[in-house]
């Protein structure tokens, strides 16, 4: 009788393939660049310094990432998608689809605020002198994961309808709204992971951006028609619940 560990039993583990195997070394090869730029920033990043981490030759890498601007679009994709993770929470709450939309953008802006790399990674790749350098390949997929984020807010403002006074086209009287709140987000995170602000803040944006964001996010809810009882305290509720989430 053959042992419980016999080689000869045991099942097959089905080796990766050729596109399998070039997915992994992207996905590592976007880890260790994360992890540089964290340590060091990315214009100090060097591809023979990435290659060297990643144990690949420079013309491997150069495979996978035609150029540096090709790298960045790459680790702001790989930003999307893990930011993208975080909304299932936002999905799964248990309330309005208001509510929903303040959860995801809480999540949003606590997502950047804890990974700072990702963060820059997806700022500097929105900027036309990288992307325009960029394969147009990478910059589409950038593209449409922004798009499936944005989709996903939209919706969850179209639910929304109601608790905001739309009638009419839900959409275009939503839009803006949705692409303030964005800025919004963005913006504050820009500020607070920066020295500019230091001069009038000193480090009060830093060191309370949650906490000013949910004002300024129930202030602009409220100005477009979330008439509710105390906006500040609901949207300061629900960051109290979700926004020290990692």
């Amino acid at each position: 009788m053959a042992a419980p560990n016999d080689p000869e039993k045991q099942p097959l583990r089905q080796r990766p393939n050729r596109i399998e195997k070039r997915q992994q070394r992207e996905e590592l090869i976007l880890e260790r660049a994360g992890e540089l730029i964290a340590e060091y920033g990315f214009f100090e990043l060097k591809m023979s310094d990435l290659a060297r981490a990643c144990d690949i030759s420079v013309g491997t890498l150069y495979a996978h990432f035609a150029s540096k601007e090709d790298l960045l679009l790459g680790l702001a994709i790989l930003a999307g998608q893990k930011r993208a993770g975080f909304f299932d929470y936002a999905r799964a709450h248990d309330g309005s689809a208001m509510e929903k939309f303040i959860v995801a953008s809480l999540l949003d802006i606590r997502f950047s605020i804890d990974h700072p790399q990702w963060f820059e990674a997806e700022y500097l790749a929105l900027a036309p002198s990288i992307w325009q350098r960029a394969t147009p390949s990478h910059h589409q997929s950038q593209l449409a994961g922004i798009g499936r984020i944005t989709e996903m807010f939209q919706s969850f403002l179209s639910d929304a309808a109601n608790e905001l006074g739309v009638s009419g086209d839900v959409i275009a009287q939503t839009r803006n709204l949705n692409l303030g709140s964005w800025g919004l987000s963005f913006g504050m995170n820009a500020l607070a992971l920066s020295e500019i602000t230091d001069r009038h803040y000193g480090t009060e944006l830093r060191s309370n951006a949650i906490d000013i964001f949910c004002d300024s996010l129930a202030d602009l809810l409220a100005g477009a028609g979330w008439h509710v009882d105390d906006a500040r305290q609901i949207v300061r509720d629900l960051a109290a619940r979700y926004a020290d989430l990692k």
